[in-house]
């Protein structure tokens, strides 16, 4: 039976363009989907009830699923990048995924990433991108307001959701999130996201 409670159950409000939305999973070690943040369901085009269960291979379309199954096999243990898959989702997109091994025992974040919006992301590996690129900047650590508005957006909140919780207008919500990317070194918001995760700065929701 699918868990719930790793990512928060928000039901999604803004519009389709919102920045805000992170398409995060939350999968076993059989990469059966154990939580999954509205992000996700909007860009599959499902229901937060219809992803629960799954397997990640069967979100991606079938010519793609054998290619997966490597993919996740190199991944499982030591988390990576790699796309793009196309989805099987109700408006088929393709999309990038990043996977970031055992943020909980047993439990693996996964970030899928439009290619027409990722435009930064390159095939590989996690951390396969210039080193000393990425540890310039970041030379500083998120402070801890930054952290605050990446784990909010790693329960699946947008950006006035945010700034609603925080009595932030979404203005200064996209600077906190800017700040956050370039110290750590991330192109995109979900890749911020993940690195947080992966280097504890931030948990998920419980």
């Amino acid at each position: 039976m699918a868990e719930r409670g790793l990512l928060a159950n928000e039901t999604a409000t803004g519009t389709e363009a919102d920045e805000g939305y992170v398409a995060l999973l939350v999968v076993d070690d059989d990469y059966q989907c154990i939580d999954v943040a509205p992000g996700a369901c909007r860009l599959l085009g499902m229901s937060r009830d219809e992803v629960l269960g799954k397997r990640l291979d069967a979100l991606v379309a079938p010519s793609a699923r054998e290619r997966f199954r490597h993919v996740w096999q190199a991944f499982r243990e030591a988390g990576g990048h790699a796309g793009p898959f196309l989805l099987d989702g109700v408006a088929p997109y393709e999309a990038n995924i990043t996977v970031t091994a055992r943020v909980l025992p047993s439990r693996h974040l996964v970030v899928l990433t439009p290619t027409d919006r990722d435009e930064g992301w390159t095939n590989g590996p996690a951390g396969a991108r210039d080193s000393a690129s990425r540890t310039r900047r970041r030379a500083r650590e998120p402070s801890a307001r930054e952290r605050q508005v990446l784990r909010l957006l790693a329960s699946g909140a947008t950006d006035v959701q945010v700034g609603a919780w925080l009595s932030l207008s979404p203005a200064t919500v996209q600077t906190h999130v800017r700040n956050a990317k370039a110290k750590l070194g991330a192109r995109t918001r979900a890749q911020a996201v993940a690195l947080a995760l992966q280097r504890g700065m931030i948990t998920p929701s419980q």
